[in-house]
């Protein structure tokens, strides 16, 4: 057998036993078993993130312009290499990347209580707040719970509410932009455009008894 039919071969035979594993998956009712397979499947992921962020940190030690490859998360994955990072975080966040981006920045306490599933407190307006898991939250609620590099206090919270409020209230009440449109001959008001016979005809009006 040649060389070539042997790798066909050995990519046969692991093909069959992945099927083979996963047809085993699907026929098994001993929840411990498959908690554990869980268990083993994560911890391998979180290893691969550990080897990909060590290659990443190997190659920049070699000078190698990584930009150029076009590989994804290169920043997080250099974070991880040095420690600043949890693979943990890559591996439970990686369905909502911004909220993901937040947490690396936070100090390895929190990024650990995050990765356990600890739920945090979101503040409500009034003083009230809810519980609620990282994973679980919205984009608006990250923005509020996450300072750049630390999770916000409840009176934080409260004070970033009540900012977004006023910066609603003052973009509600702030007049629409009139611009010039030379191109177009007349004038933009807000989001409305009127030409230089609209303006004319309005002004008409306007003189009229």
């Amino acid at each position: 057998m040649s060389k070539a039919e042997l790798v066909i071969a050995d990519g046969d035979a692991e093909a069959r036993d992945f099927k083979s594993e996963l047809k085993r998956i699907e026929n098994e009712n001993d929840v411990q078993k498959l908690m554990a397979q869980l268990h083993k499947c994560l911890t391998l992921t979180v290893e691969n993130m550990v080897k990909v962020g060590a290659i990443v940190r190997r190659l920049d030690e070699m000078e190698l312009d990584l930009s150029s490859l076009g590989i994804p998360n290169v920043a997080l994955f250099r974070r991880i290499a040095h420690g600043g990072m949890l693979p943990e975080v890559f591996v439970n966040l990686s369905g909502t990347p911004r909220i993901m981006r937040k947490v690396s920045c936070l100090p390895i306490p929190d990024q650990r209580a995050i990765v356990k599933g600890t739920s945090l407190k979101v503040m409500l307006r009034g003083g009230d707040h809810m519980l609620i898991a990282v994973a679980d939250m919205t984009d608006g609620q990250a923005s509020q719970v996450f300072a750049r590099d630390h999770i916000r206090s409840d009176s934080q919270q409260s004070a970033w509410l009540h900012e977004n409020e006023q910066r609603a209230e003052m973009k509600k009440a702030k007049p629409p932009e009139v611009m010039v449109d030379k191109r177009r001959h007349g004038i933009t008001i807000g989001d409305v455009f009127l030409s230089a016979d609209d303006l004319v005809k309005l002004l008409g009006q306007l003189a009229k008894k």
